[in-house]
């Protein structure tokens, strides 16, 4: 069956939360059960503040969260993380069982109880001020799954991009053609390398593997727009 895509665009700057619908059922027993009827299982990407949308949007398409995965550990994709893991648990999109949280093992540090002075670094880094991340904080709770490049989590393949943050990866569902970029590929550019973890030499390389993709691939990024990988194939010599 064809996935679904939805997005919101959350926070000050505008981060793209999205929701890719799949059809593995939350308490499988082995792969030769069937998915409950009625249940939509989703992954979250990147919920990157304002959780009550995020968590009204959820139940308006009547979607529970198997996944969240984050494509990077900065704090515009992963604020709203602590209300939407709270409200799985209290049972806001009608399962007990709560969404596995997955990031890469290099930006695991976002994540956890020493998470709150990583982010603060990153944002003064950025030229803000802590304050803001101060005024928004919330314990955030452990990764469930560290990621690997190649593994398979859901209906991606894991594809690690480092550059924009030493943790930076892509979830690439192959068959579908479908790429979540997070802030390493946009439309016509590529995210920033100052920041702490960032590497403008790895950034290049990852832009190269990621455009050697099949060119009808979909990319949906971090911020902005969608655009195609054959789209972005000229983005290193132009």
């Amino acid at each position: 069956m064809d996935k679904k895509i939805e997005r919101l665009i959350v926070g000050a700057i505008g981060t793209n939360c999205w929701f890719y619908q799949f059809h593995e059922a939350l308490n499988k027993v082995n792969e030769a059960d069937e998915d409950p009827p009625g249940v939509q299982i989703c992954v979250v990407i990147d919920p990157g503040e304002e959780a009550e949308r995020i968590i009204s949007k959820l139940q308006e398409l009547n979607w529970i969260p198997g996944y969240i995965l984050l494509t990077h550990g900065h704090f515009d994709h992963l604020a709203a993380l602590p209300d939407l893991v709270n409200a799985s648990a209290k049972g806001a999109f009608g399962e007990n069982q709560l969404p596995k949280i997955g990031i890469h093992r290099m930006d695991a540090h976002y994540l956890g109880k020493d998470a709150l002075s990583a982010h603060r670094e990153s944002m003064r880094a950025a030229g803000g001020s802590a304050a803001y991340v101060d005024a928004l904080w919330k314990s955030m709770p452990d990764a469930d799954i560290l990621f690997e490049d190649g593994d398979t989590i859901g209906p991606f393949r894991i594809v690690h991009i480092p550059g924009h943050t030493r943790g930076s990866v892509g979830f690439y569902d192959e068959e579908n053609a479908v790429l979540f970029s997070g802030d390493t590929l946009f439309r016509g550019n590529w995210g920033r390398t100052d920041l702490p973890g960032g590497d403008e030499e790895e950034i290049y390389k990852s832009l190269k593997r990621l455009l050697s993709m099949e060119s009808e691939t979909v990319v949906y990024p971090g911020h902005g727009p969608n655009t195609k990988i054959g789209n972005e194939a000229r983005l290193l010599n132009g």
